[in-house]
C-alpha cells in the first residue's frame, strides 16, 4: 500500500508516480518476480494530516498489505509508523526523518541517505575550500538537526558560522540576500528543497550575487534537476551532491523511460526546473519498491492477512518479512542499497560531488559515505585493502585534482593536489594501502564511441585493468 500527500485536487505527485511506475515495471519484466504479480492500493491525504494518514493506513491494513510506503512528512509518517509497529507490518520511508537515539521503530526502513554522512561530506568540502567564515541558510528547523555536524564545527575547527533562516511565509528571499550581500557573505550553504533553490538562484542573479566571488553549496540531492542554463557563464561557484547513479547505462535507460512519460504532462514555465526529470524522491521510491520485491521473492510462502487497528493482533509473517527487507541487497537507481539491521537506516552509499561548469552541472568527485557494513558493525575494509598497492585513475579538474605549483620538479603522486587527492591520502593512511595516481591519457571521463562501440577515457582505463 502507498499513502501519498498531495495538494487538494492537485496532480499526482512524483513519489506516487514512481511507486506505480516501479510496480508496473516489475510486473512487466518478470525477471525479479517471475511467478508473482504485485497488486497495490494507493491513498491520498492532505499535507500534515496525521489523523487522515492513520485512517488510510487502517483501511489498507484491513484490505491486507505486505508493506506500507509513505507518507513523507514527519507527523503523518510517525502516525503510520506507530500503527505498523503495533500490527507488525513493514513501513518503508524514502524521505529524511529525524531518528531519536532510543528508536523503537522495529518495523521500519528508510532509503534516504543518513544525513550525518552528508553533513560530514559538507564539512569536508568547507575544510577543503579553506573557508574561514560560512553562512548557513536553512528553510525550517529540521535543517539545524540535519546539519548538526557542521554546526558543531566551530568548536573543533577555526570556523566562523553565521546561521540565517529563509522566510517561512513567502518565497521572496531578496531581503535576506540583500543582508548577505551587504555583509559580504560569499560562502553560503543552503539547506532547502530544490524548488526553493531554483527560486533563490533566480533572485540572486537579479541582485548581482551570481559572480565568481560567491560560492554556494546546496544540501538538496536534486541540484542536478535545476535549469542552470542562465548561470553557466556567470562565474559563480556552485557545488552539490547527487546519489542518482546516472553514469550506469541501465539506470540511464530507466530514467529516460520515466522522463518520456513525464514529458507528456504540461511543462511548468519559469519554475527553474528541468521538465520531466526524475528527482531523488522519485528514484528512492522506485528503489524502495524493488527492495521490498527482493524480500517477497525470498519468502514464497508469505500471504497477506486482513488486520484490524482496533485489535492488537499482529501479522504472523511480519517479523520474518521485515528481517528479509533489512537483509536485502539491491543495486538501484541510487546505487547499492543495504540497511543497518538494528535501526533500519541505509548504510554504505556513494555520493557524487557535482559542480557548475560552463557545460552545466558535472560530476567532479565521488565521496564514499559509508559508516557501517550490512551487519550493523563498523566496516572492516582494512583487511581487504591493508598492504595493497592501488592504481588510481583520474583526470584534471579544479579544485578536485590539479597539478601542484612548484619551483622544483615534482614526481609521482607529489605532482598533484586537490580535494580528491587529500581524501585519497587520508584514506590510505587510515586503511594502510599505497597508491599511484595516473592521469587518463585523453583527459575524458569516458563515453562509448559510436563507430566501434569501444569506451574511451577513464572508463576504458578501468575496463583494461
Amino acid at each position: 500500500g502507498g499513502i501519498f500527500e498531495c495538494v487538494e485536487s492537485g496532480p499526482m505527485g512524483a513519489e506516487e508516480l514512481a511507486f506505480r511506475f516501479a510496480v508496473n515495471t516489475i510486473n512487466r519484466n518478470r525477471t525479479l518476480l517471475p511467478n508473482t504479480t504485485l497488486t497495490y492500493d494507493t491513498q491520498k491525504i492532505n499535507l500534515y494530516d496525521s489523523f487522515e494518514a492513520s485512517k488510510k493506513a487502517c483501511d489498507q491494513l484491513s484490505l491486507g498489505v505486505a508493506a506500507i510506503f509513505g507518507p513523507s512528512h514527519s507527523s503523518s509518517a510517525n502516525a503510520v509508523q506507530s500503527i505498523c509497529n503495533a500490527l507488525g507490518v513493514p513501513h518503508i520511508q524514502t524521505r529524511w526523518k529525524h531518528q531519536v537515539s532510543d528508536n523503537k521503530d522495529s518495523f521500519y526502513v528508510s532509503l534516504y541517505p543518513d544525513f550525518s554522512s552528508l553533513s560530514r561530506a559538507i564539512l569536508d568540502l568547507v575544510q577543503f575550500f579553506k573557508w574561514k567564515t560560512v553562512t548557513v541558510v536553512y528553510d525550517d528547523s529540521t535543517g539545524l538537526i540535519r546539519l548538526q555536524e557542521l554546526i558543531k564545527a566551530p568548536s573543533r575547527y577555526n570556523l566562523r558560522l553565521k546561521i540565517r533562516q529563509l522566510p517561512a511565509d513567502t518565497k521572496d528571499a531578496k531581503p535576506l540576500l540583500k543582508e548577505m550581500k551587504r555583509g559580504k557573505e560569499f560562502h553560503v550553504i543552503f539547506d532547502c528543497s530544490h524548488e526553493m533553490a531554483a527560486g533563490i538562484l533566480k533572485q540572486a542573479l537579479a541582485m548581482g550575487m551570481m559572480t565568481e566571488y560567491y560560492h554556494y553549496i546546496f544540501t538538496t540531492l536534486d541540484l542536478f534537476a535545476l535549469d542552470v542554463e542562465p548561470y553557466r557563464y556567470s562565474g559563480v561557484n556552485m557545488t552539490g551532491f547527487r546519489i542518482l547513479n546516472t553514469e550506469n547505462t541501465q539506470v540511464s535507460s530507466i530514467i529516460e523511460k520515466w522522463s518520456m512519460e513525464r514529458l507528456q504532462a504540461p511543462p511548468k514555465p519559469d519554475s527553474g526546473l528541468l521538465d520531466g526529470f526524475m528527482t531523488t524522491d522519485a528514484a528512492l521510491m522506485y528503489d524502495a519498491v524493488h527492495v521490498v520485491s527482493v524480500a517477497v521473492q525470498q519468502f514464497p510462502q508469505m500471504t497477506v492477512s486482513s488486520l484490524q487497528c482496533n485489535r492488537h493482533k499482529p501479522w504472523r509473517f511480519g517479523t520474518r518479512f521485515m528481517s528479509l527487507i533489512k537483509e536485502a541487497h539491491w543495486e538501484g537507481l541510487t546505487g547499492r542499497i543495504t540497511f543497518n539491521k538494528t535501526n533500519g537506516l541505509r548504510t554504505d552509499f556513494d555520493l557524487d560531488v557535482i559542480s557548475l561548469k560552463e557545460e552545466g552541472l558535472e560530476k567532479v568527485c565521488k565521496t564514499f559515505a559509508s559508516k557501517e557494513n550490512q551487519k550493523g558493525k563498523p566496516a572492516n575494509i582494512t583487511d581487504s585493502l591493508s598492504n595493497r598497492s592501488l592504481i588510481v585513475t583520474t583526470i584534471l579538474e579544479e579544485p578536485y585534482v590539479m597539478f601542484k605549483k612548484s619551483d622544483k620538479p615534482l614526481y609521482g603522486n607529489d605532482r598533484f593536489e586537490g580535494y580528491c587527492i587529500d581524501l585519497l591520502r587520508e584514506l590510505s593512511t587510515i586503511l594502510g594501502f599505497s597508491y599511484e595516481i595516473r592521469l587518463v591519457e585523453d583527459g575524458k571521463y569516458g563515453a562509448q564511441e559510436d563507430a566501434s562501440g569501444q569506451w574511451n577515457g577513464m572508463v576504458r582505463e578501468l575496463i583494461d585493468h
